[in-house]
């Protein structure tokens, strides 16, 4: 059995979801799918078209990537079936029903329309499954009592747009000594079953998928189930998006907020306003391998501390947002986060409450006290008064800054040494919320504490 459909798209058609729908029959064993369109490359920008499959069911699987291109003509093949997927698709048998294939219009310029094909084949032959092993061992889970725990909290692998394997994602961790990794491969969850079965007894395997959204990118931490990311006006919005969330376990963190966008970056930049921020209570400040790129990470850092101004408890988060191997000489930011153990609950738990710093090297401590004798760790609070800040850092160059920024202003500056250690009294309504940053001599940030408050609600 096999479905045909074209089409033409014009600029008007950008960030919306054109769908297709199909019948699946009884004896469906294998499907197979190839989607083309031309051009993809415009004078001002590439054209970017994924797809999103459903099966009867619910969602089956995503592509989101620029697939093959071969002259101007952009190819994207699926093949699903009870034996094997395409990565960013479920492996499993094909329920009888209506299907659909959507065409996600991530950006359509406005030079020239874009003609496609959809070409879909059902096949009932035979497809030779290999025996499961009878003896299925749980993946390994790492232990480790309260202490502070360093990873990453935004990764990529092929189920997405990524360069390199699962497999290569895991080492990556090993090499870089990570206590916890996450795999957030965009608006699909394919790759997490394997993901879990390569974990080992010292590294923790977090679940997530990044939310890619037409007006900004948002991570959805810890979850194992599909979060739909589709805005619709008036049905369907973001707040409601970060509720499921929360619902499903997870920690909803807004992604490179101060990203270059269209057509750059299509739709990376934060520009859900109901989201400025909303519900959200995470933000990556810290996005890719350096401080300087186009995520822009000093501006968003800004925005972190202007929220922090108007009474958010913000908590700020770092992730590498990797796609393949560091190019050599790579300083990349991780969380180190304070938990009670190294578990996803325990290690989400810890970054909801602003228990960490994100740093590309150095080890810093931040903790306050008050004149009653109360003891805040970053993300804490301390009654209103006057208030005393510790400090020690450690692992950074002699030539660095240590900077205490209070409601966002710079109230004390020294060089750093190595190591290094300082304290600070802050007389009663000085500073509402206080961090410690670290910069290099030209200014790069090498570290950031989440903030203490000093009596403030939310």
């Amino acid at each position: 059995m096999s479905y045909m459909f074209e089409g033409t798209l014009t600029e008007r058609d950008a960030k919306h979801h054109i769908g297709h729908s199909f019948i699946v029959p009884d004896d469906a064993t294998e499907l197979k799918v190839r989607f083309d369109y031309l051009p993809e490359l415009t004078k001002s920008g590439l054209n970017a078209l994924h797809l999103t499959l459903f099966d009867s069911q619910g969602f089956r699987g995503a592509g989101h990537r620029r697939g093959d291109a071969h002259e101007s003509v952009v190819s994207h093949s699926i093949m699903l079936s009870e034996a094997g997927a395409t990565p960013g698709y479920l492996v499993g048998a094909l329920p009888a029903g209506e299907w659909t294939i959507v065409i996600d219009a991530h950006m359509i310029l406005p030079e020239a329309p874009v003609t496609y094909r959809i070409a879909i084949d059902i096949s009932s032959d035979p497809v030779s499954i290999e025996a499961a092993d009878a003896h299925v061992e749980a993946p390994p889970v790492p232990f480790g009592g309260p202490s502070w725990y360093r990873g990453d909290l935004h990764g990529h692998t092929v189920h997405s747009d990524a360069e390199w394997e699962i497999a290569d994602l895991i080492a990556y961790a090993g090499e870089h000594r990570l206590d916890f990794v996450t795999l957030t491969d965009h608006n699909t969850i394919s790759g997490l079953v394997e993901f879990d079965r390569l974990a080992r007894t010292d590294l923790l395997t977090m679940g997530g998928l990044e939310l890619t959204t037409f007006a900004g990118h948002a991570l959805a931490l810890g979850v194992r189930k599909w979060i739909d990311w589709r805005i619709q006006p008036n049905v369907r919005t973001m707040p409601q998006i970060a509720a499921e969330v929360d619902v499903a376990g997870g920690l909803f963190v807004i992604a490179h907020a101060m990203s270059v966008g269209d057509p750059i970056c299509t739709g990376c930049d934060w520009r859900h306003s109901d989201m400025l921020p909303g519900p959200a209570r995470c933000i990556e400040v810290w996005n890719g391998h350096e401080w300087d790129s186009e995520s822009n990470n000093e501006d968003a850092l800004a925005l972190w501390y202007v929220w922090l101004n108007h009474g958010y408890r913000m908590v700020a988060t770092a992730g590498t947002d990797i796609h393949g191997p560091l190019p050599h000489g790579t300083r990349p930011a991780f969380n180190v986060a304070y938990a009670p153990s190294l578990s996803e609950s325990a290690i989400l738990g810890a970054i909801a409450k602003g228990h960490l710093y994100l740093s590309n090297g150095p080890r810093l401590e931040f903790t306050g006290r008050s004149e009653s004798g109360e003891v805040a760790i970053m993300g804490d609070c301390l009654p209103a008064g006057n208030a005393t800040i510790n400090a020690f850092w450690d692992g950074n160059a002699s030539d660095d800054q240590v900077r205490l920024i209070g409601d966002g202003k710079l109230l004390f500056e020294q060089p750093a040494g190595e190591p290094g250690k300082q304290q600070w009294r802050l007389p009663a309504g000085q500073a509402r919320w206080s961090v410690l940053e670290l910069r290099d001599m030209t200014g790069r940030l090498r570290a950031v504490t989440n903030p203490i408050f000093i009596g403030t609600s939310e």
